[in-house]
């Protein structure tokens, strides 16, 4: 296996992703580089097959409950559908899978999360108190002419100086949903409901501005959008302050962006590490991608999945937290 390096990101060649083995190495350096362009690319069945060696399937914790019928009613009705379209468009459902395209089913329902638009900065699951998971984003048809960009910000962190590294070490993130801002280009509400329940299910949710990869690298949990405050400090000071740490994150030496091409895969970590989409995807594209989520746990000891929620100081199981979203979708889907 060839390690090139690239611009806050390395590239992988001369490895063989049939080869377990070699894609366990693969999945280690995953987690230390936090961004891996590899110029190959695989079926989806064995994109599924790489990452879970890696670890367990990850998946938006409402999402979930919702399509295991753990959630339901017909308060969840309309959601589970729209759920279906775009996890049915995976072959055998690969759990953990999802695409992110226009393609359209026969009812003329996209079949893919992110359909339109351009998507700002933003990670996976982004108010979620869990341990690494990685994506792997792969390109399958009609890439051509569209990027994405990553930002570790390990880098950056360990550049901060001395004041700013303290408070990044302290602060906790409160998230509040803001509608939508970072997939503000989403022309159908269906897709935001969707966002909306994978990114900020409930207003409250809570984790630490310092986080790590499974190695041990640390960095900023930068919260890009849906951000509500600091706790423990006012909401003007909050914005001032995620300002100046965007200021010093935001800086060229740190992007990586990917001129996509189909049949190439990009690993990328989800604790420390920023993407966006800066092209404008239109309804007519055929830009047709696959995202897997997987943790870790099975390449780093202490990496299970977190089994809470960080919500207003507390740590609340899952089921208890579902319950709670629950509670709130069938008082605003009363009021409709």
């Amino acid at each position: 296996m060839k390690i090139t390096k690239l611009n806050n990101a390395v590239e992988v060649s001369d490895i063989d992703l049939h080869n377990d083995e070699e894609c366990q190495e693969l999945g280690r350096l995953a987690a230390q580089e936090c961004a891996v362009f590899i110029d190959d690319a695989v079926s989806e069945a064995r994109l599924h097959e790489i990452q879970t060696q890696w670890g367990d399937p990850s998946r938006a914790l409402i999402h979930k409950y919702v399509g295991e019928g753990r959630l339901k009613g017909r308060h969840w009705r309309d959601f589970r559908l729209n759920l279906g379209y775009i996890s049915n468009a995976v072959k055998d459902q690969q759990d953990g899978m999802c695409r992110v395209s226009y393609e359209v089913n026969k009812k003329g329902k996209p079949t893919g999360i992110f359909t339109d638009g351009q998507l700002d900065w933003h990670s996976d699951q982004q108010s979620h108190y869990d341990t690494q998971r990685i994506i792997g984003l792969m390109s399958l048809s009609g890439s051509k002419n569209s990027q994405t960009s990553f930002l570790c910000t390990a880098e950056a962190y360990d550049k901060l100086n001395q004041e700013d590294k303290t408070m990044v070490d302290e602060l906790t993130t409160v998230w509040g949903w803001d509608g939508g801002k970072m997939a503000a280009g989403l022309s159908l509400e269906s897709q935001m409901e969707l966002v909306h329940y994978h990114m900020i299910p409930i207003d409250g949710m809570e984790n630490p501005l310092r986080d790590e990869t499974a190695t041990g690298v640390p960095g900023i949990k930068y919260p890009s959008h849906s951000f509500s405050h600091f706790k423990g400090m006012s909401k003007a000071d909050s914005l001032k302050y995620r300002d100046h740490l965007w200021s010093l994150l935001n800086k060229p030496e740190y992007i990586y962006t990917r001129d996509w091409k189909d049949g190439q895969i990009m690993f990328m970590d989800q604790n420390i590490t920023l993407h966006a989409r800066p092209t404008d995807v239109q309804q007519s594209d055929h830009r047709t991608m696959v995202r897997m989520v997987s943790h870790v746990n099975k390449l780093f000891d202490n990496q299970d999945p977190r089994d809470v929620v960080l919500f207003k100081g507390e740590k609340i199981p899952h089921d208890e937290f579902a319950s709670m979203v629950d509670e709130q979708r069938i008082k605003e889907f009363g009021d409709r």
